[in-house]
């Protein structure tokens, strides 16, 4: 089964980050057992979420961690969200997903569609 779950170990974020971005950072890991399939880096700021980092094995994974980081901050008030385009896989994520679309990007953008 796979599953998505906050990084709660401050050492495991800070080996992700590689002294890369500042601020409060959060993270997802995202395992089937004990296999690892990815994980996500970001940080909220007043009514962004900031999607810093992301690495995963395919790209609906991908996908799944952008979207559990960016359900998080709106969770937690924040109501737009940018992408690290500088990182290759966000970069594809953000041309397939939000084209053309400057920052920051409303949250209804990938979840407008819902219910």
């Amino acid at each position: 089964m796979i599953t998505i779950k906050p990084i709660e170990e401050a050492d495991v974020l800070s080996l992700l980050n590689r002294d890369r971005f500042d601020g409060p950072l959060e993270g997802y890991i995202m395992t089937d057992g004990n296999e690892y399939l990815g994980y996500c880096l970001f940080v909220r700021q007043d009514a962004v979420t900031r999607v810093l980092d992301a690495e995963a094995q395919e790209n609906m994974m991908l996908d799944g961690l952008v979207r559990a980081a960016v359900a998080k901050g709106e969770n937690e008030g924040a109501s737009a969200f940018s992408i690290n385009r500088e990182i290759p896989a966000l970069g594809d994520w953000a041309a397939a997903f939000v084209p053309g679309q400057s920052e920051p990007i409303e949250n209804s953008r990938i979840f407008g569609n819902c219910g």
